[in-house]
């Protein structure tokens, strides 16, 4: 039986080298107090250390990694004498060489990928001299697919785009799709687009429709297959059916129709001639809608029939109008905002239905709308301007009401969307790309969703508490390219956020056997996410501390003490692990945008888990932040985050890594694991810095360039295991602070003594 292992988070093993800490009382501690962490680091394996015969095991690496830069591992069962050795390529031949490790404890090894090496991916493996010998093979750089999505969301039709997301996709070569079905059909394709988490597949007309496997080559040299799967559709067939809206008027009727585009006049109700366009697609199964040039009045709500096209001739040309203003020629009066006497309630919906598109046309809608665009699935709106009736200015508070409230396989393109509340709230297998959406609450919340793109998008602020969040649980996202503006500057809180503040469970588990574990005690689950909430069936199983710390599966099911897990744990938690059950808010992908003027960036006001900010830049930011929170009885934990290549302009923004620490008397142990930062970079202009503390394990920040004379990086409260290694500072020597720097490894870029 194993000892407890909680005094292997209690003090880690540790090497101070280079650079001491500028902090006077640091500089003059004694070589006792120096090698107390040491001291502490042997005896967490010696008083609760490992079984013989135990092989390491490693579950997460922190790919992707350059040559000469440091790999974390995470795992279990690393000994005081573990030996990491790694091997280029992924063909099994070849020489081992042993890698330098720069820190240890019993479920974290950082090593140093040899500098020498080219880009390349590699095998790493880790024995423990003495016991049962070497663990399994691990593979770095190698691609590692976390969701595939098409033009037809889940799947992909012949003809259409197909799009795959994950680690290591490219690296700067040509990525290849390799597509395998029965029959012996093979298909290979080049990315039409490439980057290190994202691909672009154009799929051939002429693909048989069908099941294929997929694998995916990175380009980089020796590198392994990423494996998938995906369902290939016919192309859809709508009705091409054309219904005008205007038949009813004739030829010089439609003439007239475009005549009421002449502004300040009034527009009438043409809601008979829609309904009747409609109907007529309805019956037909489908086909296209068609509004010529002009302004049309409509009233109450307008249900879409499958497989109907809503399309304007243009979209300044085509206006449907469910606004309630008039215009005036004010001539300097306060007259200009007047609102029409006797205006219609206003519906709850204004468009609703399934399988349907609107493209190439305006919508004026009045301001007290709940929403404007209710789509079930399978719902397209492209190239739509949306205003709300000019009188809504006149109020100040925070509007609700959503323009677009979408369910699946749904998309949202090259739209310009002014939202009072929200904007587009999507649902699973969405795209939302090239729109401009104004809101003043948010443009486009991620909670609940999965498998979304948000890419391309400019999202401005009118609201000084606008936010953009995922909350509750969220899966399988890919927010790139996009930028965020606040109109009020300065006075903004336009944050991006991850936002999940429940758990079901914060405990022991009582037995583990397989995919079947029972719980130690009851659940307690929150009045608003009860026992039936579908937060549980999104929910993980997260090891927090103890033995197999840092692994979580996912729940399949669940009834009282018994809980279901999607496969068994790599390493088997024992009577030493806490876990506790969280609804899973991670595997997001956060690449190339601009943010401005936002209090937090963060990965985790609550779980976070496998998220990666890549190439972002930020300008008058507050933080970008990584917080593992407790919330009452809960333990919400951010573990896996990267933040890698991102620019910090304008201000004094903090790169900031915590776990909470407001309930230790619920649970002691570290709430943040693993958070990477690499070549992240400060300008001239900011003076902010690197902090780390609370209740957080294992941070490695390399390779940071700190141009600014007062920026510094410090580490306080609870954090352990950490490495700070080849980070830059201008101005002045390395500037480390913090009562945690002495127990730190700080290892200093060569030749570097201060620009």
């Amino acid at each position: 039986m194993r000892a407890n292992r909680i005094s292997n988070f209690l003090a880690i093993g540790v090497r101070v080298r280079g650079w001491p800490p500028l902090d006077g009382e640091h500089m003059q501690m004694n070589s006792i107090a120096w090698r107390m962490p040491a001291v502490m680091w042997l005896f967490g394996w010696l008083g609760g250390g490992l079984c013989a015969g135990d092989a390491p095991q490693v579950f997460w690496a922190s790919d992707p990694v350059r040559s000469g830069e440091t790999l974390v591992l995470q795992g279990a069962d690393f000994g005081p004498d573990t030996v990491v050795e790694v091997r280029p390529g992924t063909a099994p031949t070849g020489a081992w060489t042993r890698a330098e490790v720069v820190q240890r404890s019993v479920d974290n090894l950082k090593v140093v990928v040899p500098a020498e090496w080219p880009a390349c991916a590699f095998a790493c493996r880790a024995s423990n001299p003495g016991e049962a010998g070497t663990g399994p093979e691990s593979w770095i750089n190698v691609p590692e697919l976390w969701w595939l999505q098409g033009d037809a969301g889940d799947a992909a039709s012949a003809g259409g785009w197909l799009r795959v997301f994950g680690r290591n996709l490219n690296f700067g070569g040509t990525s290849t799709l390799h597509l395998s079905g029965g029959g012996g059909r093979k298909l290979l394709l080049e990315a039409t687009n490439a980057g290190c988490y994202s691909l672009g597949f154009q799929l051939p007309e002429e693909l048989e429709p069908g099941t294929y496997r997929v694998r995916i080559e990175s380009g980089l040299a020796g590198a392994g297959p990423g494996l998938g799967e995906l369902r290939v559709l016919p192309p859809a067939a709508w009705p091409e059916d054309v219904f005008s809206v205007v038949e009813s008027l004739g030829e010089e009727g439609a003439r007239e129709m475009r005549k009421s585009l002449v502004k300040y006049h009034q527009v009438e109700d043409r809601g008979d001639g829609i309904r009747a366009a409609l109907k007529k697609a309805e019956e037909n199964g489908g086909g296209v809608v068609y509004f010529p040039a002009g302004r049309y009045g409509v009233t109450g709500e307008l249900s879409i029939p499958p497989r109907t096209v809503l399309r304007g001739e243009g979209e300044g040309l085509v206006v449907l109008w469910w606004g309630q203003g008039r215009f005036n020629l004010d001539g300097g009066s306060d007259l200009g905002y007047e609102r029409a006497p006797g205006a219609a309630e206003v519906p709850p919906r204004l468009v609703s239905g399934r399988d349907f598109t609107m493209e190439n046309m305006s919508l004026y809608v009045p301001p007290d709308y709940q929403t404007v665009v209710d789509g079930s699935e399978n719902v397209r709106l492209r190239r739509l301007r949306v205003r709300i009736d000019h009188y809504w200015t006149l109020h100040t508070k925070r509007y609700e009401g959503w323009v677009a409230r979408l369910g699946d396989h749904c998309e949202v393109t090259d739209c310009d969307i002014q939202a009072k509340g929200g904007g587009i709230s999507p649902g699973r297998w969405c795209q939302i790309a090239g729109n401009l959406v104004t809101s003043g609450k948010t443009p486009c919340p991620l909670g609940g969703s999965r498998q979304v793109i948000v890419e391309n998008n400019r999202f401005v602020s009118t609201h000084p508490t606008a936010y953009q969040n995922i909350a509750g649980h969220g899966r399988n996202l890919y927010y790139a390219d996009n930028t965020h503006q606040a109109l009020n500057v300065h006075q903004a809180d336009f944050s991006f956020t991850f936002d999940a503040g429940t758990a079901a469970y914060l405990g022991k588990l009582a037995k583990v056997e397989g995919t079947d574990l029972i719980l130690a005690a009851d659940p307690a689950f929150a009045p608003w996410a009860g026992d039936g909430s579908h937060y549980w069936k999104q929910a993980v199983v997260c090891v927090l501390d103890g033995r197999g710390a840092g692994q979580y599966r996912d729940v399949v099911a669940h009834r009282g003490r018994s809980w279901t897990i999607d496969r068994p744990f790599a390493v088997a938690p024992d009577q030493t692990s806490v876990v506790t059950i969280v609804p899973f808010n991670g595997r997001v992908l956060v690449v190339g945008n601009r943010f401005e003027d936002a209090n937090w960036v963060n990965a985790g006001y609550g779980t976070s888990i496998d998220v990666i900010y890549a190439g972002n830049r930020l300008h008058r930011c507050a933080q970008l932040l990584n917080y593992g929170l407790e919330n009452d009885r809960n333990i919400l934990p951010s573990w896996y985050v990267q933040y890698l290549d991102n620019e910090l302009c304008e201000g004094q923004t903090g790169l900031d890594v915590t776990g909470s620490v407001r309930q230790a008397e619920v649970y002691a142990g570290p709430v943040t694991r693993c958070v990477i930062g690499r070549r992240n970079q400060w300008t001239a202009d900011n003076g902010g810095g690197i902090s780390v503390g609370g209740r957080t394990r294992d941070v490695l920040m390399e390779g940071s360039l700190l141009r600014h004379a007062d920026s510094f990086i410090r580490a306080d409260g609870q954090a352990a295991g950490l490495v700070f290694r080849n980070n830059r500072f201008q101005g002045g020597p390395p500037r480390y602070t913090g009562e945690r720097i002495p127990d730190a490894v700080i290892v200093p870029a060569a030749g570097h003594g201060g620009d």
